[in-house]
């Protein structure tokens, strides 16, 4: 973590808060599960009683289809042997059979039918996007983070992705995000702002998606998946450039500083030097 945090620190530029010599980073990995998380948790049904119902159900149904061949296929093993001494006895054996398992067949489409019916009702989309809060928060009085394991692993699973390379990525975004609401720039100025989250959450994907650049591939794609999953901003590829980043930098110290004035705003001041088809490279939409 400290290397990580020394990595963080040195690509936007502005420093954690110490004490004596150590840097104060407040960052807790918790297994409880917070209350908005609990939908992700249950999984994708909207009623998951019923949905177990109906396989209990279909279980049953199936079951006695069994129950009523297999005491008949002793009888009929033994006339493939040898014929029925009686062929009306046979006759009315197989007539019987065949209308107990139209009337177990038919329930048993019925089940089957009902069963397909709520299993399409429940999917991805009736999840996503979920409250940040389900996979982690970051508080600005006093400045830490806590991210929630059991839920960044429910959605590794739902999506098929490793969940420790889940949990790096969005550790990286977290660190970004405390460093921005609680670092303190070079000359010891610090963040004083309030409300603006889903600014300072895309702000930290920009550099998040820097930083994972230069790992992996799975990293990236773990993120890009977890960001989808809160319904995050994800940023544009030609605002990971070198040059777009020294302007960001810019623009984060003016903008930290500057309460009274929007990201927007404090964007457009910076960009007034560049040439007009630059200047809404980096707006925040």
């Amino acid at each position: 973590m400290s290397s990580l945090r020394l990595e963080i620190e040195q690509a936007m530029g502005l420093k954690f808060p110490e004490r004596n010599g150590e840097a104060i980073v407040r960052f807790e990995e918790s297994v409880e599960i917070p209350r908005v998380a609990e939908t992700l948790m249950r999984g994708l049904y909207h009623d998951p009683e019923r949905v177990r119902q109906g396989f209990k159900l279909l279980h049953q149904e199936t079951g006695s289809l069994i129950d009523i061949l297999m005491p008949r296929r002793s009888k009929l093993r033994e006339w493939a042997d040898f014929l029925p001494e009686r062929p009306k006895d046979a006759e009315s054996f197989l007539k019987e059979t065949q209308e107990q398992l139209l009337i177990r067949e038919q329930r048993l489409v019925q089940a089957e039918r009902e069963l397909v019916g709520q299993l399409q009702e429940s999917g991805l989309e009736d999840i996503f996007p979920l409250p940040l809060a389900a996979f982690g928060v970051c508080t600005y009085r006093d400045p830490s983070v806590k991210l929630f394991l059991k839920p960044l692993g429910r959605f590794a699973e739902i999506v098929q992705i490793n969940p420790e390379v889940l949990r790096q990525a969005v550790r990286v975004h977290f660190l970004f995000l405390l460093l921005l609401i609680a670092g303190a720039d070079l000359d010891g100025q610090v963040y004083d702002r309030g409300g603006e989250d889903e600014v300072i959450h895309w702000l930290a994907s920009i550099y998040t998606m820097r930083y994972l650049k230069s790992q992996s591939a799975e990293l990236i794609q773990a993120y890009q998946e977890w960001v989808k999953a809160w319904g995050g901003k994800a940023p544009n590829p030609s605002m990971l450039n070198e040059r777009a980043c020294e302007k960001l930098r810019a623009a984060i110290v003016f903008w930290r500083r500057q309460s009274n004035i929007g990201w927007e705003e404090c964007w457009h001041i910076i960009n007034q030097l560049e040439r007009p088809e630059s200047s809404n490279m980096m707006r925040f939409n």
